[in-house]
């Protein structure tokens, strides 16, 4: 190449690096273009759709572009979350993802992508402590009469699970190892099923978050025995903790976050994390998620994804004591 035309072709490098911004720039400024799509890897009705639901008719009420919420359940969030991973890196598709993001690659031997480089972190949504429920008609009323009857009988009690990975799977699994019993998972194609049968007498047990649950505890249609979280639930405050009603020291507290594929630019995952953080802090939608049990959380989406990589930390190092039936 000559003198010149290396010239010629390093201004024209500088020229593409010195727009590169301003078109980033233009782009986030432009976004939303086209319907947004938002992919649950649930099916309707649990935790994890109820937050993209909400947050969804927020994003279309402040940007006036259609918020689609596309529910792909299958393999424990496995089937929903590939999608989003390989799909176009311009911010129209998201994921709404929760605590089994992270366990997953302790879960599956080989996953169709990777948890952490795979996907850009916006923000951590919320925090939602997980109840301990019991078909209405049972006679066990108490989380040590749960242990007694388990322990008697070893093997027979069921405890349904959204799913190998979803957190009602983690925090029974969590339970069972900490309690020191033995009972069958009944793995259902996400929460929303799962607490149907519940409900229908067709399981024992269930470890539901309270989202989908409080109402239904109210109603006398389960029965809540204790909850995951490290305090009692302001809602429920006379359904003790976990760790003081025979367990010590149990925690369990189930996370949901928004993350898009990775590359998307970073002006438009800055766009997406401001409006869902004001979102966040408004006193009438805190209200609302409260109401469900939910803790509105929030923060950058820097912090998030240090969460995240420290979440598949820990389950990696748990994977011991969570089991696949």
């Amino acid at each position: 190449m000559s003198m010149a035309s290396l010239r010629r072709a390093c201004l024209a490098a500088l020229a593409l690096a010195l727009t590169c911004p301003a078109v980033a720039a233009e782009a986030a400024a432009s976004y939303p273009t086209k319907p947004i799509r938002i992919v649950v890897p649930f099916p309707p009705g649990g935790s994890t759709d109820f937050l993209a639901r909400s947050i969804g008719q927020r994003l279309t009420e402040a940007w006036g572009q259609q918020v689609v919420i596309d529910n792909r359940s299958g393999a424990g969030g496995v089937v929903g979350t590939e999608i989003v991973a390989h799909a176009a890196p311009d911010g129209h598709n998201l994921l709404m993802n929760a605590i089994g993001h992270a366990a997953n690659p302790a879960l599956y031997k080989k996953l169709p992508y990777d948890a952490l480089r795979d996907f850009s972190p916006i923000i951590l949504v919320a925090d939602v402590p997980t109840i301990l429920a019991a078909h209405a008609q049972t006679s066990v009323t108490t989380v040590k009469e749960l242990i007694a009857l388990a322990k008697a009988n070893p093997g027979k009690l069921n405890c349904a699970a959204g799913g190998v990975g979803a957190s009602s799977h983690l925090a029974a699994e969590l339970f069972r190892s900490a309690a020191k019993i033995d009972w069958v998972n009944i793995q259902y194609k996400g929460g929303g099923p799962a607490f149907l049968d519940l409900i229908a007498g067709k399981v024992d047990v269930m470890f539901s978050p309270a989202a989908s649950s409080i109402q239904q505890v109210k109603a006398g249609r389960i029965r809540a025995l204790g909850v995951t979280s490290p305090k009692r639930v302001p809602s429920l405050p006379d359904v003790p903790t976990i760790s003081e009603s025979g367990v010590p020291g149990y925690e369990f507290q189930a996370w949901y976050g928004m993350v898009a594929p990775a590359k998307v630019p970073k002006d438009i995952i800055v766009k997406l994390h401001r409006e869902i953080d004001d979102l966040l802090g408004n006193a009438k939608f805190r209200e609302l998620l409260i109401a469900r049990g939910v803790v509105p959380l929030g923060g950058s989406s820097e912090a998030f994804g240090q969460f995240m990589r420290q979440e598949v930390k820990k389950y990696a190092a748990a994977a011991r004591d969570i089991r696949a039936e």
